[in-house]
């Protein structure tokens, strides 16, 4: 079955507390390529713990340049004073379709009044904005390191806070999903953080499935495994392709 998949939820870098991790662009689209997928957005895991991301951000822009279907998602960190020089920075190059805000790594709160700034600012310039609420399950975290997940109650403030944002928000569960979806229906999730029988299925009773994309959380995720969350599911062709990359696209050119 020819099918494009498109990634949101892909990394590049090294992960400071397991093996795992693709040493960059070139290893990772290999990967990729092995499991079927056609490209997607990339974020760097080294940028991730970072004040000042921008040099990380820069390298990945420039490894992304001559590869076609690849987007780099940088990763902008409200901690450092210099974030909004530093976004500016980031929306000034036609490279960059979205940002990557990611409060728990990053040392800051999404209820702070920069996370309503900062968002504005990036669908002002006509971007997305991902947030990651959540990258490895707090109970299997390094023990030195305990990062708390975004609350969803959290998250459905700051998208209320922001009336021109639809962002998407990777990380969520399928109860938190549930909740998130009680309160608003301006957000499109992945599905790296749920598994069952019949993964599109079942949240597609609470999500509208065109707020559904593909994303795999590859190297700390198996990539194969979400891959078949799509291919392998009882929808129609036409909502697999959708979910596979046609959601994705209409996110990142709105």
């Amino acid at each position: 079955m020819s099918m494009e998949i498109y990634d949101t939820n892909a990394w590049v870098g090294s992960w400071p507390f397991a093996p795992v991790g693709h040493v960059d662009v070139a290893a990772l689209r290999q990967h990729w390529r092995a499991a079927g997928v056609t490209g997607g957005l990339v974020s760097s895991l080294d940028a991730l713990w970072l004040l000042d991301p921008t040099a990380v951000n820069a390298e990945l822009i420039k490894a992304t340049q001559r590869l076609a279907g690849i987007d780099p998602l940088p990763i902008l960190n409200l901690l450092d004073p210099a974030w909004a020089e530093q976004l500016a920075a980031l929306l000034r190059t036609k490279a960059v379709k979205a940002v990557r805000l990611a409060p728990g790594y990053g040392g800051w709160k999404l209820n702070d009044q920069r996370a309503v700034a900062a968002a504005s600012e990036i669908v002002a310039q006509g971007r997305q904005v991902v947030l990651t609420a959540r990258l490895v399950d707090e109970r299997h975290e390094h023990p030195s390191v305990k990062v708390k997940p975004v609350a969803v109650k959290t998250i459905a403030r700051w998208i209320e806070k922001v009336p021109t944002m639809t962002p998407l928000v990777q990380g969520l569960g399928r109860w938190e999903i549930e909740e998130l979806a009680k309160t608003t229906d301006r957000f499109l999730t992945d599905l790296s953080f749920m598994e069952w029988m019949d993964t599109v299925g079942v949240i597609s009773q609470k999500v509208d499935p065109g707020r559904i994309v593909f994303g795999s959380l590859t190297p700390l995720h198996g990539l194969a495994a979400h891959v078949n969350k799509i291919t392998q599911s009882p929808a129609t062709m036409a909502r697999r392709r959708a979910l596979a990359a046609g959601n994705a696209r209409k996110f990142l050119s709105a």
